[in-house]
């Protein structure tokens, strides 16, 4: 039984770095582009958070992404998003990156969600979120959130 908690969450803005991907390689593809935005000179974003804006057929829309701050402009090539108000389920994560997060994300997909009684999914989006890190990667905390309403 995966561990989670339903919590209620105001709308908030986002700010960072889109690219579209093929869902059937997103576990290989999403990482590597992680690593490249994390390692470039132009970057602004830090990572807070992972978000899937949305599957279209075999493609997602993933964005790498920070809270906006309204007064900081948007540099060239990166996007704002707006994620609206809310009920989530939010699935605590440990271990290490990438594979913790993929692992629970595909139990999430593959056995709570379609096994639960109590919700149904709210949008066709999910976001990672990462908390900053404590200088042990294979303790690494993270969580899922998935928009859901009830039965």
């Amino acid at each position: 039984m995966l561990e989670y908690k339903i919590v209620e969450k105001a709308q908030f803005t986002v700010m960072g770095k889109v690219r579209s991907f093929n869902a059937d390689n997103s576990y290989v593809e999403v990482p590597r582009f992680w690593e490249e935005l994390m390692q470039s000179e132009d970057n602004v974003v830090v990572g807070m958070y992972g978000i899937c804006l949305g599957i279209y057929g075999d493609r997602l829309d993933y964005m790498i992404a920070d809270n906006y701050i309204p007064w900081n402009d948007i540099p060239e090539g990166y996007e704002t998003r707006v994620i609206p108000a809310g009920t989530w389920a939010v699935f605590p994560c440990r271990g290490p990156l990438p594979k913790s997060i993929q692992d629970l994300n595909t139990q999430i997909w593959s056995e709570w969600l379609p096994n639960s009684k109590e919700f149904k999914l709210a949008g066709n989006y999910n976001i990672e979120m990462y908390s900053p890190c404590s200088g042990d990667p294979d303790n690494f905390y993270s969580e899922i959130w998935i928009p859901v309403e009830k039965i």
